[in-house]
């Protein structure tokens, strides 16, 4: 045989020897699309993950968190000053007064709906000049619109105004609010202000889980777990973002869809006439039927259970479902949240749920167990069909 034969030998060896490797790669990873509506806790799901089957988040990686952290707790003061105006409360002394006015200015509270229409426009434009073609590019170029860069706090204002007698007393009436009402993480950074100004603050993991920040585009993250690779897909769940949804069906293991139980008596910002809740219901009915997950699982969370428990005490589950007749107790409500979705899947469409609270450390520890358990045996079972 000539040299030529013998490399060209060479070469188809080294050719078969890389698809084996790539296909025995492709065999040992699970891809998990991520879906929901916005605030329904997904990306405290991916932060959990890498807390317990990640680098769990090293000292030296917090620092990185500050900057969110600080702009959460400038929009917990605005949001605040808002209900203070309502309240008739004002700033006492009219440096104090200034200072809150340009405060409010630099710092306004987050609009989705702003977001949203912007993050479409740099998408068309970002279209238009170099057009995609497959999955791997469209989630390069949804990941890299950062539209999103609000400017960064002063932490001595901050400071000066939380101290203010007006705004202590406007945060001791906030449980009169009947509507547009503090959030959770809201009330905590509020509560511990005092720490994260601190010159020496370093965010704990309560506080990284529950920063609230806007999800725009496509985040993809990667976890080494029983050596699989666990490829977690998380796509925008804004409502007009949700038709690029589809783009990321092929290849799925599995789809995780979260519902936020406590968003029964909110609205939607991209259209105030539609509950919350319910909008999420038509959603996962739009996704669980769609032909392309035919034989997907589905992973359902009805997140923010504590929430939830709470709410229902002074809030009636009739405001979302008007066939919900009681008794209005927290597992009666439960499950007839489960029930109206579990209603309207396809009958032979296999769906896992659980209840959960996303930011319980200890909680989602066990849960994060039992739900890979649950993907692995998924996996198992779509790879003997093939």
């Amino acid at each position: 045989m000539n040299k030529s034969g013998r490399s060209a030998i060479a070469r188809s060896k080294s050719i078969d020897q890389l698809l084996d490797e790539d296909r025995e790669k492709r065999e040992r990873e699970i891809q998990i699309l991520i879906l929901g509506a916005p605030a329904t806790g997904k990306s405290t799901f991916i932060k959990q993950f890498r807390l317990h089957y990640g680098d769990r988040f090293p000292q030296s990686e917090r620092r990185t968190f500050h900057d969110q952290i600080h702009q959460n707790v400038a929009f917990s003061l605005v949001h605040l000053m808002d209900h203070m105006e309502r309240l008739g409360l004002k700033f006492h002394g009219p440096s104090v007064q200034k200072l809150a006015e340009d405060f409010r200015k630099k710092h306004p509270r987050i609009s989705l709906t702003k977001l949203t229409k912007k993050f479409k426009e740099e998408n068309e434009k970002a279209e238009v000049m170099c057009p995609v073609t497959t999955r791997a590019e469209l989630t390069k170029r949804l990941s890299s619109l950062d539209v999103y860069q609000p400017e960064v706090p002063n932490i001595d204002d901050m400071h000066t105004l939380w101290a203010d007698t007006a705004m202590q007393i406007g945060f001791e009436k906030r449980h009169t609010f009947e509507t547009d009402k503090l959030t959770f993480s809201s009330e905590y950074f509020l509560n511990h202000i005092g720490r994260i100004c601190h010159p020496n603050y370093l965010a704990s993991v309560q506080d990284i889980l529950l920063i609230r920040w806007p999800s725009l585009g496509v985040q993809e993250h990667q976890f080494i777990i029983d050596n699989f690779l666990y490829r977690m897909i998380d796509v925008a769940g804004q409502r007009s973002l949700r038709k690029k949804w589809i783009h990321f069906f092929d290849e799925v293991t599995v789809v995780t869809f979260f519902v936020n139980l406590a968003a029964f008596d909110e609205y939607s910002e991209e259209d105030p006439t539609v509950n919350s809740l319910y909008d999420s219901l038509q959603a996962f009915i739009e996704i669980v039927h769609s032909h392309f997950l035919d034989k997907t699982d589905f992973i359902l969370f009805f997140n923010k259970k504590d929430l939830f428990a709470s709410k229902i005490k002074t809030s009636s589950l009739s405001q979302c479902f008007s066939n919900f007749k009681g008794p209005q107790t927290l597992e009666t409500c439960i499950q007839h949240v489960r029930e109206q979705f579990l209603q309207s899947k396809p009958q032979q469409k296999q769906v896992y749920t659980h209840v959960c609270c996303a930011i319980d450390v200890t909680f989602m520890k066990d849960l994060l167990s039992c739900v890979i358990q649950c993907i692995n045996d998924v996996y198992i079972r779509k790879s003997k069909t093939y």
